[in-house]
């Protein structure tokens, strides 16, 4: 018995070899399972490159979509970036966030005929207030939103996220001293890294500033100049003998301690070269050779003489 498709058959009248075919034959038609240990790594690399990009996106935002409120320990941070985002989209919008919302209008424009019978400028205020509302809805995490879900308008719902992630004045003044403290007390971790340290006081720094800790240029550069481990001190006090310790900003003191740090790893890893100095001092690998041959032989403890004890003959 013979069919042009494995698929073309009755289980009465097939035998046993032909079912065999046919599924070896759909088998084959199969991608194979077998993928190496460097396809995997791909693999993986991939999706963990686009879990990051993903992650950064609902961080930072992007041209459609709010930066993403995932915590309310991270309001500070994401509160300036969400006034930067609205403001790029539209100044009149951050008006919504800032002025109550004329609850007459959200009446009027219930019914079709009553959003008609609208002044112009009540209409561009009821929409305006509709964007700013869906654009601050939008950059929440479900679990918060839930949690303010009984506010009805922009400026409501603002006001409460201020007041749940940023506390009573008596929580900000508390906030404030400890930033204060930690920026007085900073010093470098153990086996901490030039740009981690860096990156931990920008952090520092750009809390401060969300918080109302002022603090002056010489006073972040001083700060961090003797924060540095031990082995920074040369440079740094060559730095105060030329002036320029007290010249130069924060960013610009710090690139100045990267390029040192660049310049001595650079140093570190350079393989020694082979010197001819007979091309610049003649005579000079003769007297050093000279003086090696004056060098005192090493003598062990022990001096074995073979004379005393002759080998059998």
């Amino acid at each position: 018995m013979s069919c042009t498709s494995p698929w073309d058959w009755s289980l009465d009248s097939r035998s046993n070899q032909e079912l065999v075919t046919a599924a070896d034959w759909a088998k084959s038609m199969l991608p194979s399972p077998s993928i190496s240990p460097s396809q995997w790594a791909l693999v993986s690399n991939q999706s963990q490159s686009i879990q990051n990009l993903l992650i950064s996106e609902s961080e930072t935002g992007s041209n459609n979509r709010p930066p993403k409120l995932n915590h309310m320990n991270e309001f500070p941070s994401w509160k300036n970036r969400f006034h930067t985002y609205v403001q790029g989209k539209s100044t009149d919008l951050w008006t919504c966030f800032m002025n109550a919302f004329n609850e007459n209008l959200e009446t009027a424009a219930s019914t079709s005929e009553g959003y008609a019978n609208m002044l112009e400028k009540d209409k561009k205020a009821y929409e305006l207030e509709k964007k700013a509302f869906a654009t601050l809805t939008q950059a929440l995490n479900k679990d918060i939103y839930h949690q303010f879900s009984y506010c009805k308008s922009t400026k409501a719902l603002w006001d409460c996220l201020v007041a749940r992630g940023e506390g009573n004045a008596a929580a900000l003044k508390s906030r404030h001293d400890l930033l204060k403290k930690e920026f007085e007390s900073f010093q470098f971790l153990e086996n901490e890294t030039l740009n981690d340290m860096t990156t931990r006081f920008y952090h520092l720094i750009s809390e401060m500033c969300a918080y109302g800790v002022v603090s002056t240029q010489q006073d972040m550069v001083s700060r961090f100049a003797d924060a540095l481990p031990p082995k920074w001190s040369s440079f740094i006090e060559m730095l105060k003998h030329t002036g320029t310790l007290d010249t130069v900003n924060i960013y610009e003191f710090i690139q100045k301690l990267e390029h040192k740090n660049d310049e001595e790893i650079r140093k570190a890893k350079r393989a020694p070269a082979p010197q001819n100095t007979e091309m610049y001092l003649p005579g000079f690998d003769a007297l050093a050779r000279a003086a090696a041959a004056q060098q005192p032989k090493l003598q062990t403890a022990f001096v074995s003489n073979t004379s005393s004890f002759p080998f059998p003959q």
